[in-house]
């Protein structure tokens, strides 16, 4: 089962901090005052700031994250812009105190705030389609961005959280709690127990390192090449930072395409191709991840479930609800054996005959 600290962190809603209070915040602690726009969020309570010719985003989250999590954030992003070849990635901006995080109360509430630049680009969530250079761009930016990271540490990066995906079985477990309808709930148990039975015994040979653990077509910024195609390359978010699975970073770009694919599981297969490219996957880790793939998206739908029943005001879970229910349907109407087959082939490792169902 899930520890008791990690139940509640999952039983969090979102930061109640007014656009009012953020903007008192900005002036007292940043000396910054402009137009506020509210950026959804999980958890998190974040508003883009526009003052001029700068933007900034303010990021508050609970209290019962620790601090030590915070700092491994910002010092993984201070890492990558040391990195000559690093995807982009925002600016830590200090406040007029010269501290990285604020602990500030709210109406007795605690929270942890901090400031970062706006990076610009163009996200690719709510583009129905992308082209098949689009998703291999995704695969070929994560697969960067892992191996940036590599020489990361941080004591904030030994953590536990509901999205790492060395936890799924356990946090599914806890989330199944709040799904009220039956028949989805055994589609999703069902799922994870499948997942796990062919992850089990490829655990001990899958690497660890820190990962991003949320290269999504939601946290990465992308610009139009000469032809007007969107390239990624640019990550916007690092709350999932962990010391975590190599090959299960990449499984969470993976289940994110999904919901791109029309159905097509086969869609994720040059993302793939692009990440062992630049950063070369071992056997065990390519027979992992669809599996892994299949529990991410098993944590997203379930998660999705619980925190509406805790913040049923919260659009952006609502929103992207449907784009979760679409990445579970693909991800677990796919026959692993024929992905595992696929996925092994894309990266060219021998692979047997599979037989196929229907």
């Amino acid at each position: 089962m899930a520890d008791a600290a990690l139940v509640n962190r999952m039983q969090l809603p979102r930061p109640d901090v007014t656009p009012e209070e953020a903007a008192e915040i900005l002036q007292t602690h940043y000396g910054l005052s402009g137009t506020l726009t509210e950026l959804g969020s999980q958890q998190d309570r974040n508003y883009r700031i526009d003052a001029g010719d700068n933007a900034y985003v303010l990021k508050i989250c609970h209290a019962e994250y620790e601090l030590v999590e915070i700092e491994a954030q910002n010092a993984a992003i201070r890492h990558l812009h040391a990195k000559p070849d690093a995807p982009r990635v925002p600016e830590v901006i200090p406040a007029l105190n010269g501290r990285d995080i604020l602990s500030l109360a709210i109406r007795e509430q605690d929270y942890l705030v901090r400031l970062l630049g706006f990076l610009p680009g163009r996200t690719l969530t709510q583009r129905k389609h992308l082209p098949l250079a689009a998703a291999a761009g995704l695969g070929a930016l994560s697969a960067r961005l892992a191996r940036d990271l590599a020489d990361f540490d941080h004591p904030g990066l030994h953590r536990n959280l509901q999205w790492d995906l060395r936890r799924a079985g356990p946090v599914a477990v806890q989330l199944l709690s709040a799904i009220t309808d039956h028949e989805a709930r055994d589609r999703i148990a069902k799922a994870m127990v499948a997942a796990v039975k062919r992850i089990q015994p490829l655990a001990a040979d899958l690497r660890v390192q820190p990962v991003h653990h949320d290269v999504t077509d939601d946290n990465v910024v992308s610009h139009p090449d000469a032809h007007g195609q969107l390239v990624p390359d640019g990550v916007i978010d690092f709350g999932d930072i962990i010391q975590g699975w190599l090959v299960g970073d990449l499984a969470v770009t993976c289940a994110s395409l999904l919901h791109h694919a029309e159905g097509n599981p086969f869609y994720i297969l040059p993302a793939i191709k692009a990440y062992h490219a630049v950063y070369p996957l071992q056997e065990a880790e390519a027979k992992a991840l669809w599996p892994l793939v299949v529990a991410r998206a098993v944590i997203l739908a379930a998660s999705s479930e619980q925190q509406l029943a805790i913040d049923p005001d919260n659009d952006y879970v609502r929103g992207n609800l449907n784009f979760e229910r679409q990445i579970f349907d693909v991800a677990t109407g796919a026959q692993p054996d024929v992905m595992e087959a696929a996925i092994l082939r894309t990266v060219g490792f021998d692979v047997a005959p599979v037989a196929t169902e229907g």
